[in-house]
């Protein structure tokens, strides 16, 4: 699973509709304050309404200098008359079925509320359903906008996709109650019917007959005069009640209420909440809430790690209770280490630390750990007063009573001596979190700014193939790969992720590194114009040469340095 595409619209610098192709390695660059934190800062938004149902934030549950200022701060131009949208798009091709979408894992293949319901869109890992649709791709667009009515912004629009297609759409006035499910899209092919493979075709029908057309339709239809909303201006004509939190937003941690109710049950033979009305609700639920559900769990696997990472003071503590606000300082990268207590992950960031094929820069993270003997313990009397060898038994007991504590120092491998994190060069330490993010079991997103920040020419190159490794599936001892989001100004992690790409298409790759492909790379340059910011995707071919044209002043330094 990974985020494959931000749309963005009227969202802090960005006016027009910008569309972002990510991959998973996705490098950001431009000149300072030009926008590149824009497309975080749109992740961390969504994040705050989807699982805190905030419209309005200001500090982030990524914590760090996230602080987004309030939907006044975020809205282009600080214009409260324009709508904002964010949409994401996640690729789903490699996942097996999510339990988001019980339907179409397959997990729900037998409930009797689904019998009537002959729709593709089933699929497990049954070869067998292999016919069906799969659902590869889900997009959610979330239409915000300010009102004076509530003096608050709310989420006026929602559209869920399936596979590049639209599904439905839900609108709502700023008042409470409101919210209309509108626009569904009954023909949209994972709704066609199927047929099993020794079936008979209608002789009613020459192809298969889309639910749309039969059951769908008549039960919406049915359905539609139950609604108890005002009508909206540009509705379709199929509008249901839908139970919302903030405007058009369900509360996606229940079941949807739709208020699927009959009112001519005998049109139908239906008589109450029959099986069929209730696989319908439960379709709909899948189909709409299932996508939201998907991407407000995705985001909460985001990692992120800002510009300026602390160093750990010499009597540092770890905090045990994990706080994913750390990551953003680095402090979580230590917490981190320091409960690593089978010592695998510690193993992998100094192979990376120190190894020649890693970052060479000579340091390795030792973990002692230490019996505290206090001043005024009975161990300390018993030593002044002087030890007898009727002390014994006593020293034993009290011995088995001391506390202990871990310390982690770096230690200079060539020079043998251990040295605290603060005694070491700033760029080491500045290093190591976005290591142990990289190497760490944790999917999803992660956002990194400035990686390079005080570190040689000759170890940024080596972050480059940190990158890569980070982003291989099954290669890892750790997860199954991660999604890349690289703010950066280094021309060294990308001139080494380009040579990659090179070196696989010429089959010439060192041993032990990893493939990369042009399409695992997107290159992003962001320039701020005098009224808004625009994102260029530059385009890498199989040589590992940019297939588009450098911008204006895209390391031009270096050309002018040169020539």
């Amino acid at each position: 699973m990974r985020l494959s595409r931000i749309e963005i619209e009227n969202f802090k610098g960005v006016g027009a509709r910008q569309v972002i192709e990510l991959r998973p390695i996705t490098l950001l660059f431009g000149p300072n304050s030009a926008g590149k934190s824009t497309i975080l800062q749109a992740l961390h938004y969504v994040r705050e309404i989807l699982e805190r149902k905030n419209p309005d934030p200001d500090q982030t549950i990524a914590g760090g200098l996230i602080d987004l200022g309030g939907f006044k701060n975020l809205i282009h131009n600080h214009d409260l008359s324009k709508s904002m949208t964010v949409k994401l798009v996640i690729d789903l091709s490699d996942d097996q079925g999510n339990e988001r979408l019980p339907i179409n894992n397959g997990n729900s293949l037998d409930d009797p509320e689904f019998e009537n319901l002959r729709i593709r869109y089933i699929v497990g890992e049954n070869t067998d359903l292999k016919e069906y649709a799969v659902v590869q791709e889900i997009g959610v667009s979330l239409q915000i906008q300010w009102s004076d009515l509530i003096n608050a912004p709310y989420v006026s629009g929602l559209i869920v996709d399936m596979d590049g297609e639209n599904i439905a759409t839900i609108k709502s006035p700023p008042q409470p109650g409101q919210a209309q499910l509108t626009e569904f899209n009954f023909q949209h092919p994972l709704l066609q019917e199927y047929m099993d493979a020794d079936e008979e075709p209608s002789q009613d029908t020459e192809e298969s007959d889309p639910l749309g057309t039969k059951l769908g339709i008549e039960i919406w239809e049915l359905s539609r005069d139950m609604a108890r909303s005002a009508d909206l201006k540009g509705a379709s004509e199929f509008r249901v009640a839908a139970a919302s939190v903030i405007g058009a937003l369900p509360d996606i941690n229940k079941p949807w209420n739709l208020e699927l109710r009959d009112p001519e049950p005998k049109k139908l033979e239906l008589e109450g909440n029959t099986p069929r009305v209730r696989g319908l609700s439960a379709l709909l639920d899948e189909l709409l809430l299932g996508p939201l559900r998907i991407t407000r769990d995705y985001l909460s696997q985001m990692t992120y790690i800002g510009p300026l990472r602390d160093i750990p003071p010499r009597a540092f503590r770890p905090q045990v209770s994990p706080d994913e606000g750390r990551w953003a300082q680095g402090l979580a990268a230590w917490d981190l280490i320091y409960s690593d207590t089978k010592g695998k992950l510690l193993s992998e960031v100094n192979a990376w630390l120190s190894g020649e094929e890693g970052l060479g820069t000579n340091y390795e993270i030792s973990k002692s750990e230490y019996l505290e003997v206090p001043v005024s313990s009975r161990i300390d009397q018993l030593f002044k007063r002087g030890i007898s060898e009727d002390d014994i038994g006593e020293l034993q007991e009290e011995f088995q009573k001391l506390g202990s504590r871990t310390e982690v120092v770096l230690r200079d491998v060539v020079k043998g001596i251990d040295v605290a994190p603060s005694d070491v060069g700033v760029g080491i330490s500045q290093m190591i979190p976005v290591i142990v993010a990289c190497l760490r079991d944790r999917d999803g997103i992660l956002a990194i700014e400035q990686p390079e920040l005080h570190i040689h020419p000759a170890i940024q190159v080596g972050v480059g193939d940190l990158f890569i490794h980070s982003v291989v599936p099954g290669e890892r001892s750790f997860g199954s790969g991660k999604s890349l989001l690289v703010e950066t100004h280094s021309e060294h992690i990308m001139l080494r992720l380009l040579r990659r790409v090179r070196e696989t298409t010429e089959g010439a790759l060192p041993p032990r590194k990893h493939a990369l492909k042009p399409d695992d790379l997107s290159v992003i340059y962001v320039e701020n114009s005098e009224e808004e910011v625009h994102f260029r995707r530059l385009r890498v071919d199989r040589d590992g040469d940019f297939s588009d044209r450098w911008p204006d002043g895209f390391f031009e330094e270096r050309a002018e340095e040169l020539f």
